[in-house]
């Protein structure tokens, strides 16, 4: 179990902040402050780690989480993380994403127990995009300046910036829109 906190002023979500108590583990961020995470208890002497997400540009080269598994998602989300996953790199996890057979055996793309995790491997580096397809303000908005703060970028899958999405795209500055191009195609709005 987690918590998420997420504070608004208006429609920005000015800090966000995320505890696993199972992970050991917090990570927060405030507007112009930066993202940071810290090991649970925190000994005093221990400062917070500084997140920064990858230098990533190519999404040949990028490894991207996606979440849940295709026998979860509907055909066209199965289509998108499909589309997505044949111009990665890799994906976590590693799956065949047309498959719709039982998701029972698949794990989530971090140790965590959350679909939040998958933002937060964006904020500290650990991979360059996540995908989440299907969620709620209370997945999302603690997560936006997390990973902003760390450098990356949020929006829904039509670019927009909304805590209210049902799905999210958190990823490296540089792929995000190159991943939204992607997405766009695979859902009949873009260029072929």
């Amino acid at each position: 179990m987690g918590q998420l906190i997420g504070l608004a002023d208006g429609d920005d979500v000015g800090l966000g902040m995320v505890t696993a108590p199972a992970c050991g583990q917090r990570w927060w961020a405030v507007r112009e402050s930066g993202a940071w995470a810290a090991t649970l208890p925190r000994a005093p002497a221990v400062p917070p780690t500084r997140l920064a997400v990858t230098a990533a540009t190519e999404l040949r080269d990028a490894t991207i989480g996606i979440w849940p598994p295709p026998a979860r998602l509907t055909p066209r989300d199965r289509r998108l993380a499909a589309g997505l996953a044949a111009r990665a790199r890799a994906t976590v996890p590693a799956v065949d994403w047309h498959d719709t057979t039982s998701s029972a055996a698949v794990r989530k793309p971090s140790t965590g127990s959350g679909t939040c995790h998958g933002a937060l491997l964006v904020a500290t580096g650990q991979i360059d995009a996540f995908l989440l397809l299907g969620a709620g303000p209370w997945d999302i908005a603690a997560l936006i300046p997390i990973v902003e703060e760390a450098g990356g970028a949020y929006s829904d899958l039509s670019g927009h910036r909304s805590d209210g999405a049902r799905s999210a795209l958190f990823s490296a500055f540089a792929l995000h829109q190159r991943i939204l191009d992607v997405i766009a195609v695979g859902s009949g709005r873009g260029p072929g």
